[in-house]
């Protein structure tokens, strides 16, 4: 996106996704930036992105509501209208996940087809971050908070999409959950959603290894940032 948007945008693109990344987190995810619209209000509310809302000149009747800047609306239409493009990110994205396959040696070894084939990778990706098991959710707790991981099965066989699903409660308020679906992630890092569903079942399977990777840390961010934690989520996970 870098690229796209040209260098010279590069410190734009960094603050509006840090921005977005931590009135993510204080809403809940419930809620849109780009539309300033939020049901759980952030105590932090980003003035920059107000400015940035505020300033809009490029609104389609068709695009409601944009990303706040001009450059990723571009990228955005550019991938809905033109599909030469389409393909040709789809397939430079499908050589880096590729890439990822091979360096972490992820095999599809064991795989039957069916929708609960995945829960064996589910058990091994989570066990090697230390999240504990529970039925088919594995836990784990950064202080007060439990980071929970669900399989969610009720996905078709073509693996159009994750089949996990992220929730964040306190210990002893788990009726209140910070629920982590993929359009959230990807409001915390930028881009994640490329991970999901992948061309092939071992870019199926990294994408599942990157997304509980991804949920690690930001339980690992929480826990070592208690005095302002959501601020720090997206640079540190970018990184």
């Amino acid at each position: 996106m870098r690229q796209y948007c040209s260098g010279q945008q590069a410190d734009l693109l960094d603050r509006y996704w840090d921005e977005v990344a931590v009135e993510t987190m204080q809403s809940l995810g419930r809620g849109s930036s780009d539309e300033r619209s939020f049901v759980i209000e952030p105590k932090y509310r980003s003035a920059f992105l107000d400015d940035l809302f505020a300033a809009r000149d490029f609104v389609e009747p068709k695009f409601r509501y944009p990303p706040l800047i001009k450059c990723l609306f571009e990228h955005f239409k550019k991938l809905w209208y033109d599909a030469q493009f389409r393909d040709g990110e789809n397939a430079f994205f499908s050589r880096l996940l590729q890439a990822e396959v091979e360096r972490f040696g992820i095999r599809a070894t064991g795989w039957s087809g069916t929708r609960g084939a995945v829960i064996p990778f589910l058990e091994t990706f989570c066990a090697e971050l230390n999240f504990e098991p529970s039925g088919r959710r594995w836990r784990k707790k950064a202080g007060d908070l439990v980071f929970e991981v669900c399989a969610d099965l009720g996905y078709n066989q073509f693996r159009d999409r994750s089949p996990l699903k992220f929730r964040i409660y306190h210990a002893r308020q788990p009726k209140y959950l910070f629920d982590l679906w993929s359009s959230v992630m990807d409001r915390l890092v930028p881009g994640v959603e490329r991970y999901s569903p992948g061309r092939t079942v071992d870019q199926y399977l990294l994408g599942v290894k990157a997304y509980i990777g991804l949920f690690n840390l930001i339980a690992e961010s929480l826990a070592s940032s208690p005095a302002s934690p959501e601020r720090k989520i997206g640079q540190e996970a970018r990184s």
